[in-house]
Parts: structure tokens; sequence; C-alpha cells
């Protein structure tokens, strides 16, 4: 769990210029919305409308460096967010967050943003066997963040902005404890934005066509702990390791398809310890998994924010949907090594947080 807060927080780094001169703002907001019922299982918590406030410190980039232009001088934001979950058994959630905010649309006086976010998330009351058992959403105190946010920005004057948005948050413990059900807050929020420190903006740089080569193969091994099922409660280790070939298309983009194996003792002990195999007499089936995969990489420099869509074409335990989804961080830290960090989920429900390492050819 350290190591991964650590990888995660080393990341964020990654986003951070302070050494260089930028426009600086102080946004805060407003949060009201309501919990999502992502499935039958939360049903009895999905029931009451969160509100809270957020303060973040807004980075608006401004063309330095290749990427920043071409995305059109997006904002990088570090926050801090509370929210008031309005039910006992969930109670109340402190989110830290850094994100990139990516205008789609500008204007004079008005823009449109897209938020790519992720974090950390400390819980008041997270689920407890003797004191709080109904609560299977968020399952321990410290859980991982994915936001996404749409913000649509209007300038009242140079230093004043009002920034309504449309927020989704995720939080999850990434199967670390059981259950793992995770907690979906969809949020209208209002808020302004006000400078705080102006810098005189460069012109952005020249993009010149990438020299790249078209295609490119990496190896990437990632593992971490998690556990399946109630009855097996202690965290166990997995690994990964996964073939991926990227053709690169643009500045921005590559796509991918990859096949991975996975090797998990958390699913080999639900598997051994499964009261339908025991009553029906069944034989033991094997853990081990294969996985097909296609993988999308949007580019920031040297950071990638990752997804990629999985099929399994070999599990034979079938206790997993035949579908997987990624969603992670990936750093290019050398020509031919890569970090990465990342959670995998299926549909909704997170199985693993994983840290990997990686070699490009």
């Amino acid at each position: 769990m350290k190591k991964l807060i650590l990888a995660v927080l080393i990341l964020f780094c990654s986003f951070s210029t302070i050494a260089q001169s930028y426009d600086w703002y102080l946004n805060g907001q407003v949060i009201k919305g309501f919990i999502l019922k992502h499935n039958e299982y939360v049903s009895h918590l999905a029931n009451s409308h969160p509100t809270g406030i957020e303060f973040s410190l807004q980075q608006k980039l401004n063309g330095k460096r290749e990427w920043e232009s071409l995305y059109n001088k997006p904002l990088v934001s570090y926050g801090l967010s509370y929210y008031n979950l309005h039910n006992p058994k969930l109670g109340h959630l402190v989110v830290g967050s850094a994100a990139m905010d990516l205008p789609l649309r500008r204007t004079e006086n008005t823009a449109l943003y897209f938020r790519i976010g992720t974090g950390l998330v400390f819980s008041t009351n997270p689920y407890d066997r003797e004191t709080n058992n109904q609560n299977n959403m968020v399952t321990s105190t410290i859980t991982y963040l994915l936001q996404t946010r749409l913000t649509y920005e209007i300038k009242f004057n140079e230093n004043i902005s009002f920034t309504p948005n449309l927020n989704i948050t995720h939080s999850s413990n990434g199967a670390q404890r059981a259950p793992n059900r995770g907690v979906n807050i969809i949020t209208a929020n209002i808020g302004l934005s006000y400078k705080i420190k102006s810098a005189n903006e460069d012109e952005s740089r020249e993009i010149k066509p990438l020299d790249a080569p078209p295609y490119q193969i990496y190896l990437l091994l990632s593992g971490g702990r998690n556990t399946r099922t109630l009855q097996v409660r202690k965290p166990m280790p997995f690994f990964n390791l996964l073939l991926f070939g990227q053709k690169f298309v643009n500045a921005k983009s590559d796509w991918g398809l990859g096949l991975e194996y996975f090797h998990s003792y958390a699913l080999k002990e639900q598997i051994r310890t499964s009261w339908f195999r025991i009553n029906r007499n069944e034989e033991i089936r094997d853990f081990r998994r294969l996985g097909l995969l296609i993988g999308h990489e949007l580019k920031f420099g040297k950071l990638g924010f990752i997804t990629q869509l999985g099929l399994y074409i070999y599990d034979p335990s079938k206790l997993n949907m035949p579908i997987y989804q990624r969603y992670g961080l990936k750093y290019q830290f050398h020509e031919n090594f890569l970090a990465q960090v990342a959670l995998k989920t299926h549909a909704a429900t997170a199985e693993q947080a994983e840290i990997g390492i990686g070699w490009r050819f």
C-alpha cells in the first residue's frame, strides 16, 4: 500500500513545473450531487445527496514545452475536497487530487475543459466487520481516486472567472480489502477562479513533426496485493506480465494491442475455498488467466494516461466477467525504461491496484 501511494505521488510530481513562470489561480467549488447505484449490492447506500466544498491551486500552462502547445495550453490543478455523504454508514470523504484540464474549446471570454484526475481519498467511516458491516462501498481508510469533469468557464474580467461543472468521482481501494464495491459520486458544482499570480505569456513553441518510430513493443511486469472474498480476508500477492505493441498515431495518441498473463494467489484461494465447488465435489480449476487487450495512450510529454479494454481468452475459473478494463498513468523515465500505476476493473468494480515497471524495445 505504501509503495503504491509513493508511486502515485512520484507521478504527481511529473505534473509539477514550479520553477517555470506561469499564471496561477485559486479555484473554489460548492458541491452537490448524488451517489450512483452501480450495482444491486449498494442500493441500501445509494440513497443520499452528498454535499461538499473544493479548493484547488491551478497552473495555466503557456506553451513552453511542445506538448503544452499541442493541447492548447491546459490547466494543471492540485486540489483538496471535502464530501459529506449524508449517510452515517458512509461518513465523510477528504480528497487530495492532481488533474489535467484539457481545453476542448476557447473563445475570448469562455472556455470548455475536460478533466482527467487521480489522487487519494481519506474516509472517516470505512467498512468494519463489527461496527459498520453495511458499508460495502468504502472499505479502507485510504482509497484511490479517478475523476472526470466537464467545466464551462466564463470570464468576468481578467482576474475572476465563473466555473460551473459536471463531475464524476470514483473512489475504490483497488481490492486491497473486501468488500470492494467502490463509491461513484455524480455532482453539479458551482465555482469561482481568482488569478493570484500573473506571468508574461510566452509565445507557443512551433510544433515540429516527431521523429518517432511507427511501432514500438514493450514488456511490462506489474504486481501488488488484493483480496477476492470476505472468506479470505488477508491480501495476497498477484503479478501480471504484459507484452504490448503500440502504433504511433500522432503526438497526442498511440494505439496498441497486447497479450497479458495473470497470476493471482487471491483468485487461487477463492477457487479452493469456493462453497459451490466444495458442495458439488468439483475438481479444482486453474486460477491462471490470459487476456487479449487493446489500448490507447494519451500523451503529455513523458507522461501518458492509459485506457485499456481486455477480453479473457483463457479463464477456467469463470469467476470474473469476460471483459476487463484498466485505467492508469505511465511515465517514460528513460529511453527504454517506464513505470506504471493502474487500476484494473470489471465494469464498476475494481479487481486490483497495480504498480509496474517495463522495458521498451
